[in-house]
């Protein structure tokens, strides 16, 4: 057989490959996305920076700041190398190898005549080994491993956008607390200063002691609240603190200090916007995209498993010089080469190979399955989100009217008691009632805030990497 056979023979045999590449029906199709989302546009896309809708400087700066120094989003990063190394490292495991061996031996021998006999050997060559990657193993390899880095890429946006979502719900919570804190001190002075009219009275034998002593209870009662606010506000600063990496003192601004707390009033926000997604939102999440890769990988595996049903072909060759005089070492008469070609054929292996191969392909179909819950999960999410915040916007609205109703009862109430129109049991109440008014109403204006957060992070937070 002439060179040129050689060629093509080596060239065919390099080209053949076993296994199957991975292809799948997706579990939920763009179709169906659309009629369970009731989807109206498929053209827009999501901001990685979408929170500046919500126009909070301070917000804006600590998720800034976030992405830089947390430590979950360092570990990903550092997840990301290693695993980009690794894929570098086991993409190589078919290429020839070559290694320089190199020595020197020395041996004293004394004969019976006292006669010294020294025996130096000087060796320098080239070890060169490959297994040719005939059957595709190599490729597989590969293959595996770089799915396993473009994972690893998939997972660091995951968490960061997971990070993102509880920076932002923390900070609502901080708003929250710190406008409760505000609104305990308004009615603690509003309290106090009704207790002061009804001491009077007392004092002037206008009214009884009941009043009085309910008064003063109404007061201690909202005076209680000021440690617990406190100690929520405290402890959402501190984990804020926490996910930027820093210690409360260090970070990149004063959280004791708003020119404006969102938590005021709602967030004005088009609902339509929930219903303008690309149909492909539930597959390009970061996490749905990880779990699909660790289904190609294990696809990989899986022709790995098959190509070790075939015979392995190896060579190995020898190059390098040996003497007994180093000056002498590197001379065409001190050459020393050779070559060994070998095959290893399987043959009886008592099922371990096919057994394999079936343990490989059951992994595949967990990874099958686990991807199909996520997805499944996933539109599960966004669905979610887009009612709560619906409904969140229509349980705000009978908040907001309960308040003003609330209110009037209020100042009504008591203009009727300094009146002697009614008992000071129906200001105590008027007062208790106005002040769970507006907590709640604080309470639906975060709620409409955080579900909002979780709108986003359940359609990728704008990680959707294509």
């Amino acid at each position: 057989m002439n060179k040129k056979a050689y060629i093509l023979l080596s060239i065919f045999l390099c080209s053949c490959s076993v296994g199957d590449e991975y292809n799948t029906t997706p579990f939920i199709s763009d179709e169906e996305v659309k009629e369970t989302l009731n989807l109206k546009n498929t053209t827009p896309t999501i901001n990685t920076n979408w929170y500046e809708i919500f126009n909070d400087n301070d917000l804006n700066t600590l998720l800034n700041n976030l992405l830089n120094s947390n430590f979950s989003i360092a570990k990903g990063v550092e997840r990301l190398q290693q695993a980009r190394y690794n894929f570098m490292i086991q993409s190589k495991e078919n290429y020839p190898f070559i290694d320089s061996k190199n020595s020197y031996n020395f041996n004293k021998n004394n004969n019976v005549n006292d006669i010294s006999n020294d025996i130096n050997v000087f060796k320098i060559g080239f070890d060169v080994s490959w297994e040719l990657d005939i059957w595709g193993k190599g490729k597989y390899i590969s293959k595996q491993y770089y799915e396993l880095m473009k994972k690893a890429e998939y997972s660091l946006e995951d968490i960061k956008k997971s990070i993102t979502a509880e920076l932002i719900m923390n900070y609502i919570n901080l708003r929250k607390f710190q406008k409760k804190l505000q609104i305990a001190n308004q009615n603690i002075k509003l309290q106090q200063d009704i207790l002061d009219s009804v001491k009077l009275k007392y004092d002037s034998g206008i009214t009884d002691k009941l009043a009085f002593e309910q008064a003063l209870f109404t007061l201690n009662k909202t005076k209680s609240t000021i440690p617990n606010l406190t100690t929520q506000i405290e402890n959402y600063k501190n984990s804020i603190a926490v996910l930027l990496g820093v210690l409360p003192q260090n970070l990149p601004i004063d959280l004791d200090k708003t020119n404006r707390n969102f938590t005021n009033s709602p967030f004005k926000y088009s609902v339509k916007k929930l219903y303008n997604l690309p149909l492909d939102i539930i597959r390009t999440r970061p996490d749905i995209k990880m779990a699909e890769k660790n289904i190609v990988s294990q696809n990989a595996v899986v022709n790995q498993a098959i190509t070790k049903l075939y015979p392995t072909f190896n060579i190995g060759a020898t190059f390098g010089y040996i003497s007994s005089s180093g000056s002498s070492l590197i001379s065409t008469n001190n050459q020393s080469y050779g070559y060994t070609p070998s095959v290893n054929i399987p043959i009886w292996n008592w099922g371990q190979l096919v057994n394999n191969i079936e343990l490989q392909k059951h992994s595949k179909e967990e990874f099958i399955l686990d991807y199909n819950e996520a997805m499944l999960t996933a539109l599960m999410e966004i669905k979610n989100a887009i009612i709560a915040i619906e409904q969140a916007y229509k349980n705000n609205k009978f908040l907001q009217s309960s308040l003003y109703n609330m209110k009037n009862v209020m100042y009504l109430t008591k203009d009727k008691y300094e009146n002697g129109l009614v008992e000071f049991t129906d200001v105590a109440i008027a007062e208790q009632n106005y002040l769970d008014a507006q907590n709640d109403y604080i309470d639906s204006n975060a709620e409409i805030l955080q579900n909002i957060t979780a709108f986003y992070k359940a359609t990728g937070g704008g990680y959707n990497i294509n």
